[in-house]
């Protein structure tokens, strides 16, 4: 009984005394700040300076845009997909190509499933632009066209459930990866 008293407060000791060494890895290898984002934030697609609204879902895994003609082909023995984000205010539509990362079955109802494709994008978030995994999905009926599930998320933001749009989603020349 004393061995394990004593070893209790050993390990107290070290845990108080040196916190650096209980920290994971990945989190001290990264500087990146996490911040505080709304529910709902503004984002954008850089490299088509595309503005988007986008709900920030903690109770989804990936991420996910809204697409519109999603086409699968095959190039090099890869498989591409091609995909339309419907328009923006003025209209304008983006016709998209991008490699096919993966394919997930989305859960929908007690019984029905959709399979999408993964692609990898670009996306600005509160002054960086990080690369991360969408599913393409038929959002036509949701209230905004881009959900940021956990896997984007992890390490970027936390989420405030009483605020929206608290974040700047002009990236200008950042990057981070």
């Amino acid at each position: 009984m004393q061995h394990a008293r004593a070893f209790f407060f050993a390990t107290a000791f070290f845990a108080l005394a040196f916190p650096p060494f209980l920290t994971s890895a990945s989190a001290q290898e990264k500087d990146v700040e996490t911040v505080v984002a709304g529910w709902v934030e503004h984002v954008t697609l850089p490299s088509f300076d595309r503005l988007l609204i986008a709900r920030l879902d903690t109770g989804a895994k990936t991420s996910s845009i809204y697409a519109t003609n999603v086409e699968m082909t095959e190039r090099d023995g890869r498989r591409w997909v091609s995909f339309t984000v419907p328009g923006d205010e003025n209209g304008e539509e983006l016709h998209l190509e991008k490699p096919v990362r993966r394919s997930v079955l989305i859960k929908r109802g007690t019984d029905e499933y959709d399979n999408r494709y993964v692609v990898d994008m670009e996306v600005c978030f509160n002054g960086q632009i990080y690369k991360t995994q969408v599913n393409l999905a038929d959002r036509s009926h949701l209230n905004y066209p881009m959900l940021l599930g956990r896997r984007f998320l992890k390490d970027v933001a936390l989420v405030h459930s009483g605020k929206t749009f608290i974040t700047e989603p002009n990236c200008g020349d950042a990057s981070n990866g």
